[in-house]
């Protein structure tokens, strides 16, 4: 009889350690949804866009008309938060050439169209880009003009950008002020 006695006892303490392992397991899967909710809020409210609720006006949206293989693949639709610009203290031209040897791009992480001008101080356009698309970089130009040997300060790159999608609305600018270094 004590041996049947004991049996109940122990099933009494499996069932006690089989409903704390329940307990455990719901606790765990509501932490992890609790940890799943913060992460999604954490993402809405860095990315800014809530639907129904964008600070954006509609005519971001793209058009069925749009083609995106016009872009050579790369569609990037929303307008970017912000765009990254390569500034330069000096460049180096060679004198009396209008072939030169440079670096500028549209950095990949920009989603959209940038042009770049370079302008000498007094309004002279010296070279003007085509539309760069991100990830683009020009590493030759042809200038407008030669220069003659010296210093040009104060000549300006400017910078326009357009929203990357069949729209191209504008976006910021902007200008830095560049020294040209040209050497015979």
């Amino acid at each position: 009889m004590a041996g049947n006695h004991e049996a109940p006892g122990s099933q009494r303490r499996k069932r006690k350690h089989r409903g704390s392992g329940q307990k455990i397991l719901i606790i765990c899967l509501v932490l992890l949804l609790i940890a799943a909710i913060g992460v999604i809020v954490w993402l809405v409210s860095k990315s800014g866009s809530r639907p129904g609720n964008s600070s954006e006006p509609e005519s971001t949206a793209q058009t069925s008309t749009f083609d995106p293989s016009s872009l050579g693949g790369l569609v990037v639709p929303e307008r970017p938060e912000m765009i990254d610009i390569t500034a330069f203290e000096t460049l180096e031209f060679k004198a009396n050439t209008l072939e030169q040897t440079v670096r500028f791009d549209n950095p990949l992480q920009n989603n959209c169209w940038l042009v770049i001008t370079l302008s000498l101080e007094d309004g002279t356009v010296l070279w003007k880009s085509e539309e760069l698309q991100p990830g683009q970089v020009v590493r030759s130009i042809t200038l407008n003009q030669t220069l003659s040997a010296g210093e040009y300060n104060n000549a300006i790159l400017h910078y326009q950008h357009w929203t990357y999608d069949a729209e191209k609305e504008p976006l910021n600018g902007a200008e830095t002020i560049v020294k040209l270094n040209v050497t015979p």
